[in-house]
């Protein structure tokens, strides 16, 4: 180069070789950071002092680190023994809640992975198909049987059956595990919410099997405020109920009472909130 640069409050000086930029803060020997530029370059005037600073914030990150750890131990000391997502999941090898169903995933569906591509291209196009017809409120579970026979799903994913009693509209689908769920249908929309008939903690703990629960006969397409406004009445402690929760009085029954018990609380609560639920 012909000659050094600095940077000055000016701007660009050339020809000459200057010793400090122009500012009185970098020049300033309390800032360790402070830089000395000549020609095209740029050096560390205390190269001590700025690893220093590199030092103290690596032991800050592992003193944090370790704290963040010790709360973590306190709070579940046996997280060795803890369930992890099983091979093949999306989340596979993260950790799980324990459970007889531990993470509400099924372990009688296949993994999509290893169907192949077209029975997984197929399953998302019935999917999304099927989404938007998920806002109309099915019909209520009459005597017979709770889910279809196992057969009657077909042979490649084991997902996709033909229309049940509750949605004759369309072909019933059940999932996984409510990841695989929102994956394929999707997100709900604007303000609007997936609401479970049967809730879904009762796969979690494994009261009913998660191809039961993630299923579009006990999945709909809610307001966000009816969705929440449903959840607010199952938390509420009746005297009828000896002073118990709702919910924890309505798990004591079988799946189809719960699932109309769940419909006959939609009805209640869009009433209340004033929807029309064949607008919804």
């Amino acid at each position: 180069m012909a000659g050094y640069r600095a940077a000055t409050d000016t701007g660009f000086r050339r020809g000459r070789r200057v010793s400090a930029p122009l500012c009185p803060r970098l020049r300033d020997p309390r800032y360790p950071w402070r830089r000395v530029f000549a020609g095209a370059g740029m050096r560390h005037s205390n190269d001590t002092a700025f690893a220093r600073l590199r030092h103290q914030a690596a032991a800050r990150r592992f003193i944090m680190a370790g704290r963040n750890l010790g709360r973590a131990l306190k709070h579940n000391p046996y997280w060795p023994l803890q369930p992890r997502v099983p091979a093949g999941e999306p989340v596979g090898g993260q950790w799980m809640d324990s459970g007889p169903l531990a993470g509400a995933i099924s372990l009688v569906l296949p993994v999509l992975r290893v169907v192949g591509t077209w029975a997984v291209r197929r399953l998302g196009e019935i999917a999304r198909r099927t989404s938007p017809l998920l806002r109309r409120v099915p019909k209520r579970w009459d005597d017979g049987p709770t889910i279809a026979e196992d057969h009657e799903f077909d042979p490649e994913t084991r997902r996709i059956a033909p229309p049940s009693q509750r949605r004759p509209g369309h072909p019933l689908i059940r999932f996984r595990s409510e990841r695989e769920l929102r994956e394929y249908l999707g997100p709900a929309g604007p303000d609007r919410e997936w609401h479970h008939i049967v809730e879904k903690r009762l796969a979690d703990n494994g009261q009913f099997p998660p191809e039961l629960i993630h299923s579009t006969d006990n999945i709909i397409n809610l307001p966000v405020r009816l969705h929440r406004g449903i959840s607010a009445r199952m938390s509420r402690i009746e005297r009828r109920l000896g002073n118990q929760v709702v919910r924890k009085e309505v798990e004591k029954l079988s799946f189809k009472d719960q699932y109309n018990f769940g419909l006959k609380l939609i009805n209640e609560v869009a009433r209340d909130l004033g929807y029309d639920l064949s607008r919804i």
